[in-house]
């Protein structure tokens, strides 16, 4: 045997050292902690300092009440303008006529003769016209016989009064009348116009007179020497007591 000395055996090593959480061992001890612990990560630098832009969200003007207030003024001057345009239209139409055994101080011949050829007449009117209603009649001055005046009332919508007045004049005598004029037509308004003619039948003389508005046609003929403004006169009398609004 040799006198040399064995130098002694190095310390036990674990085999599972740096595993499940053994990191009181002499394998991860030898391990510096930066290598353990993996690369080091670089600090993150912050952005760079620059101008921001801040958005700051006004409130929105509400612009729809102003559009109703306008479009509401709007539709009321409208309804203001269309009111006053057809007040006229609106007073006349639609009326009837109705006729009493007195009118305007003249006494309605209700005689068979005379109603015979008074529905004669009316008939032919619906017949030859676009009329919602006609009457005819022979009315007699208690003062005056020999001063009739035959009446002729239609009713209907006429859009053009003034229009239709002078074609109503032209048919009623046996010539076109002459020395026309116009006369107050009253409350009511519409026209009233009167000319001299000749009866168609007789050849007398005779004043024709008529009223035209929106809603009705109204012609006299007078007879008995009667001048031109008592006509007038007469037939605006007339005019009122038979017209009803309908």
């Amino acid at each position: 045997m040799s006198d040399t000395p064995t130098p002694p055996l190095p310390p036990p090593v674990d085999p599972w050292a740096g595993r499940d959480g053994h990191t009181h061992t002499l394998g991860m001890a030898a391990i510096p902690q930066r290598l353990a612990s993996g690369p080091a990560r670089q600090p993150v630098p912050p952005p760079p300092a620059g101008p921001q832009v801040v958005y700051v969200e006004r409130p929105r003007r509400r612009r729809w009440p102003w559009v109703l207030g306008t479009l509401t003024v709007l539709s009321l001057g409208c309804c203001g303008v269309l009111a006053v345009v057809t007040a006229p239209i609106r007073a006349q139409y639609p009326v009837r006529a109705e006729l009493g055994t007195t009118i305007a101080g003249l006494r309605r011949d209700d005689s068979p003769e005379v109603r015979a050829a008074a529905n004669e007449l009316i008939a032919q009117i619906h017949r030859e016209q676009d009329v919602t209603g006609a009457e005819v009649a022979k009315l007699d001055e208690p003062k005056r016989k020999d001063a009739p005046v035959v009446l002729v009332v239609a009713t209907r919508f006429i859009l053009d009064p003034a229009g239709e007045l002078d074609g109503a004049l032209a048919g009623a005598g046996k010539d076109r009348p002459t020395g026309v004029r116009g006369y107050p037509a009253g409350p009511r308004g519409g026209e009233l116009r009167c000319g001299n003619a000749r009866d168609k039948q007789s050849d007398a003389p005779v004043v024709i007179c008529a009223w035209i508005d929106h809603g009705s046609l109204g012609l006299g003929l007078f007879y008995g020497g009667r001048s031109m403004d008592d006509s007038a006169r007469l037939l605006a009398a007339i005019r009122d007591d038979v017209l009803v609004k309908a």
